[in-house]
């Protein structure tokens, strides 16, 4: 009987649906609403620990030099390489059943090559790389090609050819 008695003198609050005693519920709600229209920042605990140390400049040093060298994030190629897997596996299964019959490994054909998805194309000169030494070798492939098209020796330009040389 006397727990009906308390559930009345509480108040639900209207913006965090929390209850309160009613006496404490007005004052509740009139700090409630001023928190609604802001958010909290998070608290950076181990950035306030390094404020006025030499890990302070250290860190803005470090997430300067991080943003400048984000890449974007990688696809995710897992089933292609999966099914290369699964590929490379079944075609050792066919060489170990060959050996095992008595047959010669250089017998088989050569196995095909491996294409890794993860590699960049070359747009210069085809070859494929991974991304980091893509990011290298393109600058100088182009530098090479277009020497090689400014330097054209005799019979070797469609020119040359025209003229007979």
């Amino acid at each position: 009987p006397w727990s009906i008695q308390l559930l009345e003198e509480f108040g639900q609050c209207s913006f965090c649906k929390r209850k309160f005693f009613c006496t404490r519920l007005e004052k509740h709600m009139s700090i409630c609403s001023k928190n609604q229209d802001s958010k909290r920042k998070v608290f950076d605990s181990g950035k306030a620990r390094a404020r006025g140390t030499e890990l302070e400049q250290y860190r803005q040093g470090k997430s300067s030099r991080s943003a400048q060298s984000k890449t974007p994030p990688k696809k995710n190629s897992w089933k292609q390489k999966h099914e290369a897997l699964i590929h490379t596996v079944s075609q050792a299964r066919q060489v170990q059943q060959v050996l095992a019959k008595g047959g010669k490994e250089a017998d088989l054909p050569p196995l095909p090559p491996i294409e890794n998805p993860d590699y960049v194309a070359c747009t210069y000169c085809g070859r494929k790389f991974s991304p980091r030494a893509a990011e290298r070798h393109i600058p100088k492939c182009k530098n090479i090609k277009n020497r090689l098209e400014s330097f054209c020796p005799i019979g070797m330009c469609q020119e040359g050819l025209k003229k007979g040389h």
